[in-house]
């Protein structure tokens, strides 16, 4: 982890990074579209990360061959895609959200973020974001604002990855210290929450880069929760 103390102007543009799609290859065996027969509604909002993403068309065609209609936003990059901290993808008013993907880490971002269920298909498996889960992260959000209110020194995260950087990040900065805060700009490279721990004069960090980050820290809250706050 790379931790700097600085202005944002201090970071090298002139390193090149080359982001390559992982796309996953599907074979027919793999696939087992016979559990989206469970879905009940009449309408589905269909969405996938990256490696998923190929899979949709297929999706989309075996749901609407059950006489549901299946909607396609726009996503984060392509139709259909979303990531952590972007639901755009989902159509919060389809009687279903159904996201293809692995593992709950964007389903349970989204879910918090569209505050709604979310089914999460696998393609050989088929689970669901419930609502005691987003109700109990909300539980813990609320937790972390009165926390964020509470503090006085203030350490805003922020990554220099593209696509998750926060341009604004200064006019955010200004927003904080109008609450009478004393605010620190922390840009990192690969966040490790575990070196926080060499900044404890910090009492509460916020939180700019990956949605996910905050969500099993208690003391890091997304810049999100707390924007009711920031004038």
């Amino acid at each position: 982890m790379k931790t700097q103390c600085a202005p944002t102007n201090s970071i090298n543009k002139s390193v090149k990074v080359l982001f390559i799609e992982a796309r996953r290859k599907f074979e027919d065996l793999d696939i087992n579209l016979k559990l989206l027969d469970e879905l009940k509604g009449k309408t589905v909002s269909l969405a996938a990360t990256i490696q998923y993403i190929g899979l949709i068309p297929e999706v989309k065609s075996y749901l609407e061959s059950k006489g549901k209609k299946v909607v396609v936003k726009e996503g984060a990059y392509y139709d259909g895609h979303v990531l952590g901290c972007n639901s755009s993808a989902f159509d919060k008013s389809a009687d279903i959200l159904l996201l293809i993907s692995d593992g709950k880490f964007h389903a349970i971002n989204n879910a918090i973020q569209l505050q709604k269920e979310i089914y999460i298909f696998t393609s050989r498996s088929l689970e669901k974001i419930e609502q005691k889960e987003i109700n109990l992260c909300n539980k813990k959000i609320q937790v972390k604002k009165v926390k964020f209110l509470a503090a006085n020194n203030i350490g805003l995260i922020v990554s220099v990855k593209p696509g998750q950087h926060q341009k604004s990040i200064h006019a955010i900065k200004d927003k904080i210290k109008k609450l009478s805060k004393k605010v620190y700009v922390f840009e990192i490279d690969n966040i490790d929450t575990t070196e926080f721990e060499n900044f404890p004069q910090i009492e509460f960090w916020v939180n700019t880069a990956c949605y996910g980050l905050a969500r099993d820290d208690s003391k890091i809250i997304n810049l999100s929760d707390i924007l009711e706050f920031l004038d």
